[in-house]
């Protein structure tokens, strides 16, 4: 028996009519109903009692007409499903490099990895660390690239070019780190403002000496002078907080992803306002790359 002859033997059931079914189906009614007759004959019994007055199911006929409703859903549904498929096939292999500064890797980026590679075998994927002021130059030089930078809003304009998008999607929360021993620590703040942080001896991570710390900006108005020196190694950077004196700022979510290297370490809010956000920067030209889309759509998911 044909597919299109469950279609055809729904749409009698329906019309309760031959002549009927056969107008709706574009057939002539002969036609529809020597399909009909096959219909019964593949089933091996009587499926409609034909009367003068028009057509009803046996028994068996409403069973098979049950069958034949689950069997047409399930064929659409597939056909949707292949039909998504095709449309997903261009991001489900290919190469995807991911670029984000060291002191924000562990901002879940790993959980997003392991979902999207799982998801997605057969993309090749390779993920680098380094400054922002590299990111956004390597972004925009090799537009198949994926740059996660965390960006104060005031710096949109000046870092973010027209070649470029940005994909703002979480907020960030600053905080003092300090040593439970420290100096800083020991005068327990309730909060603090940057003000009164200028006067306060930090330190600062930065990749490269080329790489502007958000920091800078942020006490640039107070001075410079309560940043004493930036390390360019995380785990030394890290393991300066823990056996000194000097604090720090950083989001206060990193507690939640770095408990091992922030054990003994304590936050302290700031009371000023501070619109920052981590997100996606990508080309322009990639604006419609199902690829690379996917992978935001995933990183979004995950905040």
């Amino acid at each position: 028996m044909r597919v299109e002859y469950l279609k055809y033997f729904v749409e009698v059931a329906r019309c309760q009519s031959i002549n009927k079914a056969s107008k709706n189906l574009h057939l002539t009614q002969a036609n529809l109903s020597k399909m009909m007759a096959t219909t019964e004959r593949y089933f091996d019994t009587e499926l409609f009692i034909r009367t003068n007055r028009g057509i009803t199911l046996t028994e068996h006929g409403k069973q098979v007409l049950a069958w034949a409703q689950n069997a047409m859903n399930e064929q659409k549904k597939m056909i949707r499903a292949f039909a998504d498929d095709n449309k997903t096939r261009p991001y489900r292999q290919g190469n995807l490099t991911i670029l984000c500064p060291a002191n924000i890797a562990g901002d879940s980026n790993s959980t997003v990895i392991n979902k999207f590679t799982s998801e997605y075998p057969n993309i090749k994927l390779s993920y680098q660390e380094m400054g922002v002021p590299e990111i956004i130059h390597q972004v925009h030089e090799s537009k198949d690239y994926v740059g996660i930078i965390m960006l104060i809003d005031d710096l949109y304009n000046e870092l973010i070019t027209d070649e470029l998008c940005y994909y703002p999607m979480r907020n960030i929360k600053f905080v003092v780190y300090s040593h439970k021993d420290s100096r800083f620590a020991q005068q327990g703040f309730k909060s603090i403002s940057l003000k009164a942080l200028s006067k306060e001896q930090l330190i600062v991570y930065k990749p490269t000496s080329h790489s502007p710390s958000p920091f800078e900006d942020l006490f640039a108005k107070y001075g410079l002078d309560n940043i004493k020196f930036s390390v360019s190694n995380l785990f030394t950077f890290y393991d300066i907080l823990q056996k000194g004196q000097h604090i720090t700022l950083g989001a206060a979510r990193q507690a939640k992803f770095f408990p091992k290297v922030l054990d003994g370490m304590i936050t302290t809010p700031i009371r000023d306002k501070i619109n920052c956000r981590i997100g996606i920067l990508i080309h322009k030209e990639n604006k419609d790359n199902p690829m690379i889309q996917q992978f935001i759509k995933f990183y979004n998911e995950s905040k």
